[in-house]
């Protein structure tokens, strides 16, 4: 397949899994779902959610792993390039943690959607840390490293790729963070961060789990979803 909007071709880097088979060059890219989630994959045979076209054939000996062990960045070309929106996170308005017990962190009221997705401790315990998350449950994640946080950990979250609801600041000027699952109907294309000691760069687990970081900014690359020209409901 090809987009033939006529337009130039916009192309995001977003993790892969073949969920253990090939892509092949030109496949329509879905958001994976369940255990995929948190990266992309092959469309199903309805289409539903597509994001884009692959550019490149994808192995599946280099499918990303919900573990964050293995993190393999495919250039997908977008379908719909509506409204892109490159959004800084807000460190301002945190989210407590109530304990730890080796990697599951829990915090009440936690979303049950973040698989893929990273915390990072702004203040507190632990405070610079920046975790990345392998599995979520209803008021608890487990990140893939253990993090040594505690109730007096204060942190944010960073959505995880293909995350389709977001929480905006009471500004509206950047995404905010909550521990229930936001309002904001979005689609969460890439992740990057920069700080004291980093240029800015795609979030990798492979990479950045476990940093502890100076000064750090986060940003989301997404589509809005829910505009005046491009309604939802």
């Amino acid at each position: 397949m090809k987009v033939a909007s006529g337009r130039d071709p916009v192309l995001v880097s977003m993790p892969i899994t073949g969920g253990g088979s090939n892509i092949a060059d030109d496949a329509l890219i879905c958001p994976g779902l369940t255990t995929n989630a948190g990266r992309v994959t092959v469309a199903p045979a309805d289409g539903a959610d597509a994001i884009g076209i692959l550019r490149g054939q994808h192995l599946t000996a280099l499918d990303s792993l919900a573990n964050g062990t293995v993190w393999t960045f495919a250039d997908v070309e977008l379908s719909d390039q509506y409204l892109l929106v490159m959004a800084e996170y807000d460190q301002t308005t945190l989210i407590d943690v109530a304990s730890t017990s080796t990697v599951t962190v829990t915090i009440t009221n936690l979303e049950d959607s973040l698989l893929g997705g990273w915390l990072y401790a702004v203040a507190g315990t632990g405070a610079g840390k920046l975790a990345f998350l392998t599995a979520t449950a209803s008021g608890s994640a487990d990140s893939k490293t253990a993090t040594g946080w505690d109730n007096t950990t204060d942190v944010i979250k960073i959505l995880p790729i293909g995350k389709d609801l977001a929480y905006m600041n009471s500004a509206a000027t950047k995404l905010g963070s909550q521990a229930a699952v936001g309002t904001w109907t979005v689609f969460v294309l890439e992740n990057y961060f920069e700080d004291d000691n980093h240029g800015l760069q795609l979030l990798d687990p492979t990479k950045h789990d476990n940093l502890t970081l100076s000064n750090p900014k986060f940003y989301s690359k997404l589509l809005v979803r829910n505009t005046a020209g491009h309604t939802i409901d």
